[in-house]
Protein backbone atom coordinates (compact mmCIF):
# COMPACT_ATOMS: atom_id res chain seq x y z
CA UNK A 1 0.00 0.00 0.00
CA UNK A 2 1.56 3.44 -1.08
CA UNK A 3 1.27 6.38 1.53
CA UNK A 4 1.72 9.98 0.88
CA UNK A 5 5.14 11.89 2.44
CA UNK A 6 3.96 15.73 2.09
CA UNK A 7 6.06 18.49 2.87
CA UNK A 8 5.42 22.15 3.08
CA UNK A 9 8.28 24.26 1.52
CA UNK A 10 8.08 28.21 2.22
CA UNK A 11 9.44 30.38 -0.56
CA UNK A 12 10.82 32.72 2.67
CA UNK A 13 13.18 29.97 3.44
CA UNK A 14 15.98 31.18 0.88
CA UNK A 15 16.64 34.03 3.10
CA UNK A 16 17.32 34.14 7.21
CA UNK A 17 17.24 30.19 7.54
CA UNK A 18 19.59 29.80 4.14
CA UNK A 19 17.12 26.59 3.18
CA UNK A 20 16.41 25.61 -0.31
CA UNK A 21 14.84 22.92 -2.22
CA UNK A 22 17.89 20.58 -2.86
CA UNK A 23 18.46 20.56 1.07
CA UNK A 24 15.38 18.25 0.84
CA UNK A 25 16.00 14.55 0.69
CA UNK A 26 13.24 14.11 -2.53
CA UNK A 27 13.25 10.34 -2.58
CA UNK A 28 11.60 10.55 1.00
CA UNK A 29 8.86 12.86 -0.53
CA UNK A 30 5.51 12.18 -2.63
CA UNK A 31 4.17 15.59 -2.70
CA UNK A 32 5.78 19.37 -1.76
CA UNK A 33 3.43 22.22 -1.47
CA UNK A 34 5.35 24.98 -2.62
CA UNK A 35 3.70 28.29 0.04
CA UNK A 36 2.78 30.41 -0.34
CA UNK A 37 0.99 31.69 -3.54
CA UNK A 38 -0.79 35.00 -2.72
CA UNK A 39 -4.37 36.89 -4.19
CA UNK A 40 -5.19 40.52 -5.17
CA UNK A 41 -7.41 41.92 -3.15
CA UNK A 42 -8.71 44.24 -5.89
CA UNK A 43 -9.02 41.71 -8.67
CA UNK A 44 -9.27 38.59 -7.31
CA UNK A 45 -6.56 36.82 -9.44
CA UNK A 46 -3.79 35.04 -7.88
CA UNK A 47 -0.42 36.02 -7.61
CA UNK A 48 3.45 35.27 -6.78
CA UNK A 49 4.36 37.18 -3.26
CA UNK A 50 8.15 37.23 -4.09
CA UNK A 51 8.98 37.01 -7.63
CA UNK A 52 12.61 37.65 -6.72
CA UNK A 53 12.91 34.40 -4.10
CA UNK A 54 10.24 32.57 -6.79
CA UNK A 55 11.74 33.02 -10.43
CA UNK A 56 15.44 35.42 -10.18
CA UNK A 57 17.05 34.47 -7.08
CA UNK A 58 20.45 32.45 -8.01
CA UNK A 59 19.99 28.41 -6.87
CA UNK A 60 22.75 26.44 -4.98
CA UNK A 61 23.14 24.24 -8.38
CA UNK A 62 24.59 27.34 -10.15
CA UNK A 63 22.59 26.77 -13.10
CA UNK A 64 18.68 27.03 -12.04
CA UNK A 65 16.80 30.64 -10.98
CA UNK A 66 14.34 30.53 -8.51
CA UNK A 67 12.81 28.56 -5.99
CA UNK A 68 9.81 27.61 -8.83
CA UNK A 69 11.95 26.42 -11.06
CA UNK A 70 13.60 24.29 -9.35
CA UNK A 71 10.60 22.40 -8.86
CA UNK A 72 10.25 22.03 -12.35
CA UNK A 73 13.90 20.64 -12.26
CA UNK A 74 13.04 18.57 -9.54
CA UNK A 75 10.07 17.21 -11.05
CA UNK A 76 12.49 16.29 -14.03
CA UNK A 77 14.49 14.51 -11.73
CA UNK A 78 11.83 12.68 -10.24
CA UNK A 79 8.60 12.29 -11.93
CA UNK A 80 6.93 10.80 -9.58
CA UNK A 81 7.16 13.85 -7.17
CA UNK A 82 3.65 15.87 -7.32
CA UNK A 83 3.55 19.91 -6.81
CA UNK A 84 1.13 21.60 -6.28
CA UNK A 85 1.33 25.42 -5.48
CA UNK A 86 0.12 26.67 -1.91
CA UNK A 87 -2.65 29.71 -1.95
CA UNK A 88 -3.06 32.05 0.95
CA UNK A 89 -1.83 30.98 4.71
CA UNK A 90 -2.17 32.47 8.19
CA UNK A 91 -3.33 36.17 7.86
CA UNK A 92 -4.94 35.83 4.43
CA UNK A 93 -8.72 35.28 5.33
CA UNK A 94 -9.63 38.35 3.77
CA UNK A 95 -8.22 37.96 0.63
CA UNK A 96 -10.32 35.20 0.27
CA UNK A 97 -13.37 36.54 1.47
CA UNK A 98 -12.37 39.59 -1.49
CA UNK A 99 -12.65 36.53 -3.80
CA UNK A 100 -15.80 35.11 -3.22
CA UNK A 101 -17.32 38.74 -2.71
CA UNK A 102 -17.80 38.76 -6.85
CA UNK A 103 -18.80 36.75 -9.56
CA UNK A 104 -16.01 38.47 -11.64
CA UNK A 105 -13.45 38.01 -8.92
CA UNK A 106 -13.88 34.54 -8.33
CA UNK A 107 -13.63 33.62 -11.82
CA UNK A 108 -10.13 35.94 -12.21
CA UNK A 109 -8.93 33.35 -9.31
CA UNK A 110 -10.10 30.49 -10.89
CA UNK A 111 -8.89 31.85 -14.38
CA UNK A 112 -5.54 32.68 -13.29
CA UNK A 113 -4.94 29.82 -10.56
CA UNK A 114 -4.90 27.40 -13.86
CA UNK A 115 -3.04 29.41 -15.54
CA UNK A 116 -0.51 29.98 -13.10
CA UNK A 117 -0.42 25.69 -12.84
CA UNK A 118 0.00 25.71 -16.20
CA UNK A 119 2.80 27.96 -16.52
CA UNK A 120 4.97 26.69 -13.85
CA UNK A 121 4.13 23.03 -14.12
CA UNK A 122 2.12 22.32 -10.76
CA UNK A 123 0.53 19.03 -10.73
CA UNK A 124 -2.50 20.85 -8.00
CA UNK A 125 -3.79 23.45 -6.14
CA UNK A 126 -3.81 23.73 -2.37
CA UNK A 127 -6.22 26.12 -0.46
CA UNK A 128 -4.82 27.60 2.52
CA UNK A 129 -8.26 29.79 4.13
CA UNK A 130 -7.68 30.06 7.13
CA UNK A 131 -10.44 30.11 8.69
CA UNK A 132 -14.03 30.39 7.47
CA UNK A 133 -15.54 31.77 10.47
CA UNK A 134 -19.43 30.91 9.71
CA UNK A 135 -21.83 29.16 7.20
CA UNK A 136 -21.76 31.67 4.48
CA UNK A 137 -17.86 31.86 4.39
CA UNK A 138 -17.87 28.03 4.41
CA UNK A 139 -20.25 27.80 1.79
CA UNK A 140 -17.93 30.25 -0.10
CA UNK A 141 -15.22 27.85 0.29
CA UNK A 142 -17.33 25.10 -0.72
CA UNK A 143 -18.19 26.77 -4.03
CA UNK A 144 -14.18 27.92 -4.32
CA UNK A 145 -13.45 24.37 -4.30
CA UNK A 146 -16.65 23.33 -7.20
CA UNK A 147 -15.29 26.10 -9.43
CA UNK A 148 -11.51 24.68 -8.88
CA UNK A 149 -12.38 21.27 -9.65
CA UNK A 150 -14.85 21.82 -12.73
CA UNK A 151 -11.97 24.12 -14.37
CA UNK A 152 -9.24 21.37 -13.54
CA UNK A 153 -10.36 18.48 -14.21
CA UNK A 154 -9.85 15.53 -12.50
CA UNK A 155 -6.12 15.34 -13.70
CA UNK A 156 -4.81 18.21 -10.77
CA UNK A 157 -4.59 17.37 -7.70
CA UNK A 158 -6.90 19.49 -4.97
CA UNK A 159 -5.98 19.82 -1.55
CA UNK A 160 -7.27 22.04 1.70
CA UNK A 161 -4.74 23.01 4.94
CA UNK A 162 -7.60 21.70 7.25
CA UNK A 163 -8.16 23.19 10.83
CA UNK A 164 -8.19 21.02 13.91
CA UNK A 165 -10.02 22.71 16.60
CA UNK A 166 -13.67 21.41 16.56
CA UNK A 167 -15.45 24.33 16.10
CA UNK A 168 -13.44 25.23 13.02
CA UNK A 169 -13.99 21.57 11.71
CA UNK A 170 -18.40 22.07 12.61
CA UNK A 171 -18.04 25.06 10.11
CA UNK A 172 -16.83 23.80 7.52
CA UNK A 173 -19.41 21.88 4.93
CA UNK A 174 -16.94 18.84 4.98
CA UNK A 175 -18.88 15.97 3.17
CA UNK A 176 -19.58 18.89 0.47
CA UNK A 177 -16.31 19.53 0.40
CA UNK A 178 -14.91 16.08 0.09
CA UNK A 179 -16.94 15.42 -3.02
CA UNK A 180 -13.85 18.03 -4.68
CA UNK A 181 -10.69 17.45 -2.93
CA UNK A 182 -8.01 14.99 -3.51
CA UNK A 183 -7.43 14.47 -0.04
CA UNK A 184 -7.28 17.02 3.24
CA UNK A 185 -4.24 18.00 5.19
CA UNK A 186 -4.82 18.05 8.81
CA UNK A 187 -3.25 20.92 10.43
CA UNK A 188 -2.60 18.64 13.32
CA UNK A 189 -0.13 21.13 15.27
CA UNK A 190 -0.39 24.49 17.83
CA UNK A 191 -2.88 22.55 19.74
CA UNK A 192 -1.23 24.67 22.81
CA UNK A 193 1.06 27.73 22.54
CA UNK A 194 1.51 31.32 23.86
CA UNK A 195 -2.26 32.04 23.93
CA UNK A 196 -2.47 28.49 26.37
CA UNK A 197 -3.72 28.72 29.73
CA UNK A 198 -1.18 26.40 30.67
CA UNK A 199 1.24 24.18 29.28
CA UNK A 200 0.77 21.50 26.86
CA UNK A 201 1.86 19.43 24.41
CA UNK A 202 1.21 21.57 20.71
CA UNK A 203 0.73 18.23 18.58
CA UNK A 204 -0.16 15.05 20.83
CA UNK A 205 -1.67 11.74 19.27
CA UNK A 206 -4.37 11.32 21.82
CA UNK A 207 -5.72 13.03 25.21
CA UNK A 208 -5.92 15.42 26.46
CA UNK A 209 -2.61 18.17 25.95
CA UNK A 210 -2.46 19.87 29.25
CA UNK A 211 -4.22 22.81 28.40
CA UNK A 212 -7.32 21.48 26.36
CA UNK A 213 -8.54 18.48 25.10
CA UNK A 214 -7.10 19.00 21.40
CA UNK A 215 -5.09 15.98 19.97
CA UNK A 216 -4.77 14.01 16.70
CA UNK A 217 -7.12 11.24 16.86
CA UNK A 218 -9.69 13.06 17.37
CA UNK A 219 -9.04 15.33 14.65
CA UNK A 220 -9.12 12.14 12.59
CA UNK A 221 -12.55 10.98 14.14
CA UNK A 222 -14.34 14.16 13.56
CA UNK A 223 -13.48 14.83 9.97
CA UNK A 224 -14.18 11.02 9.86
CA UNK A 225 -17.63 11.51 11.33
CA UNK A 226 -18.25 14.74 9.15
CA UNK A 227 -18.65 12.99 6.10
CA UNK A 228 -15.08 12.88 4.35
CA UNK A 229 -15.68 9.86 2.52
CA UNK A 230 -12.49 7.84 3.08
CA UNK A 231 -9.96 7.74 5.82
CA UNK A 232 -7.35 7.40 2.60
CA UNK A 233 -7.88 10.82 1.86
CA UNK A 234 -6.94 12.29 5.35
CA UNK A 235 -3.25 12.81 6.29
CA UNK A 236 -2.05 13.69 9.14
CA UNK A 237 -0.23 16.40 9.78
CA UNK A 238 2.95 17.15 12.20
CA UNK A 239 5.32 20.07 13.08
CA UNK A 240 8.79 20.24 11.99
CA UNK A 241 8.91 22.71 14.94
CA UNK A 242 8.36 22.78 18.55
CA UNK A 243 6.57 25.60 21.25
CA UNK A 244 8.32 26.42 23.91
CA UNK A 245 6.91 28.23 27.63
CA UNK A 246 8.77 30.19 30.07
CA UNK A 247 7.68 28.13 33.47
CA UNK A 248 9.90 26.67 36.35
CA UNK A 249 8.33 23.44 35.58
CA UNK A 250 8.57 20.33 33.41
CA UNK A 251 5.46 19.69 34.09
CA UNK A 252 2.86 19.52 31.86
CA UNK A 253 -0.36 21.61 32.57
CA UNK A 254 1.60 23.84 34.94
CA UNK A 255 0.95 27.49 34.49
CA UNK A 256 3.75 29.54 32.58
CA UNK A 257 5.05 33.59 32.26
CA UNK A 258 5.97 33.70 28.60
CA UNK A 259 6.80 32.29 25.36
CA UNK A 260 10.26 30.83 26.14
CA UNK A 261 12.99 30.74 23.82
CA UNK A 262 12.51 31.08 19.88
CA UNK A 263 10.64 33.86 17.57
CA UNK A 264 7.19 33.60 19.55
CA UNK A 265 8.05 30.47 20.97
CA UNK A 266 8.68 28.39 18.05
CA UNK A 267 11.86 26.75 17.95
CA UNK A 268 12.83 24.51 14.73
CA UNK A 269 12.93 20.94 14.99
CA UNK A 270 16.66 20.49 14.43
CA UNK A 271 17.88 22.89 17.50
CA UNK A 272 16.10 20.66 19.93
CA UNK A 273 16.27 19.29 22.47
CA UNK A 274 17.90 22.14 24.48
CA UNK A 275 17.36 20.05 27.60
CA UNK A 276 16.73 16.54 28.77
CA UNK A 277 14.48 14.74 25.92
CA UNK A 278 11.98 13.00 27.45
CA UNK A 279 8.38 10.97 25.47
CA UNK A 280 5.14 10.91 26.94
CA UNK A 281 4.25 7.60 25.33
CA UNK A 282 0.39 7.68 26.45
CA UNK A 283 -0.07 11.13 24.78
CA UNK A 284 2.47 10.65 21.80
CA UNK A 285 4.58 14.08 22.58
CA UNK A 286 8.31 14.55 22.68
CA UNK A 287 9.55 17.46 25.30
CA UNK A 288 12.72 18.83 27.03
CA UNK A 289 12.87 21.31 29.38
CA UNK A 290 16.13 23.62 29.81
CA UNK A 291 16.52 24.12 34.23
CA UNK A 292 19.00 27.61 33.44
CA UNK A 293 16.78 29.08 31.24
CA UNK A 294 13.31 27.50 32.93
CA UNK A 295 12.33 26.94 29.19
CA UNK A 296 9.67 23.77 28.50
CA UNK A 297 9.59 22.96 24.63
CA UNK A 298 6.96 20.46 23.40
CA UNK A 299 7.55 19.00 19.45
CA UNK A 300 7.61 15.25 18.15
CA UNK A 301 10.73 13.66 17.65
CA UNK A 302 11.61 10.02 15.93
CA UNK A 303 10.12 8.24 18.68
CA UNK A 304 6.76 10.47 18.08
CA UNK A 305 6.71 10.14 14.34
CA UNK A 306 7.18 6.50 14.85
CA UNK A 307 4.39 6.09 16.27
CA UNK A 308 2.18 8.45 14.25
CA UNK A 309 3.40 6.13 11.20
CA UNK A 310 2.08 3.46 13.21
CA UNK A 311 -1.28 5.39 13.61
CA UNK A 312 -1.80 6.00 9.99
CA UNK A 313 -0.85 2.57 9.00
CA UNK A 314 -3.74 0.81 11.39
CA UNK A 315 -6.17 3.58 10.69
CA UNK A 316 -5.86 3.35 7.25
CA UNK A 317 -4.96 6.93 6.41
CA UNK A 318 -3.22 8.15 3.19
CA UNK A 319 0.11 9.66 4.73
CA UNK A 320 1.89 12.31 6.75
CA UNK A 321 2.27 15.63 6.15
CA UNK A 322 4.41 18.64 7.60
CA UNK A 323 4.91 22.39 8.03
CA UNK A 324 7.38 23.07 7.49
CA UNK A 325 10.66 21.94 5.66
CA UNK A 326 13.39 24.17 6.73
CA UNK A 327 12.34 22.73 10.10
CA UNK A 328 13.59 18.91 9.96
CA UNK A 329 17.36 18.05 10.06
CA UNK A 330 18.02 16.82 7.12
CA UNK A 331 21.75 16.44 7.95
CA UNK A 332 21.22 13.58 10.44
CA UNK A 333 19.22 10.81 9.18
CA UNK A 334 18.60 9.18 12.29
CA UNK A 335 17.18 12.11 13.87
CA UNK A 336 15.10 13.51 10.83
CA UNK A 337 11.48 12.99 11.44
CA UNK A 338 10.63 12.84 7.67
CA UNK A 339 13.05 9.47 7.20
CA UNK A 340 11.97 7.94 10.19
CA UNK A 341 8.03 8.51 9.67
CA UNK A 342 8.99 6.85 6.23
CA UNK A 343 11.28 4.05 7.59
CA UNK A 344 8.21 2.79 10.01
CA UNK A 345 5.88 3.24 7.08
CA UNK A 346 7.91 0.65 5.26
CA UNK A 347 8.18 -1.83 7.85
Amino acid sequence: MSYKTCLYYSNWSVYQKKHFLQDIPIHLVTNLFYAFIGIDESTGKVRLTDSWADLELPMPDGETRGSINMLAKLKRENPALKVSMSIGGWGTSHLFRAVMSTKSKLENFISSASELCLEHQFDGIDIDWEYPENATESRQLTELLRALRNKLGTSYLITVAAPASRDKINTLEVSEMDKYLSFWNLMCYDFTGTWSAKTGYHSNLFGNNGDNELNCNDVVQAYLAQGVSSARKLILGMPNYGRSFQCDSETIGCSFTGCGAGEEGILPYKSLPIGKEEVDSRMVSAYCYNEGKKTLVVYDNPQTVRIKAMYVKSNNLGGGMWWESCGDDFSNMERCLLNNFVDQLRS
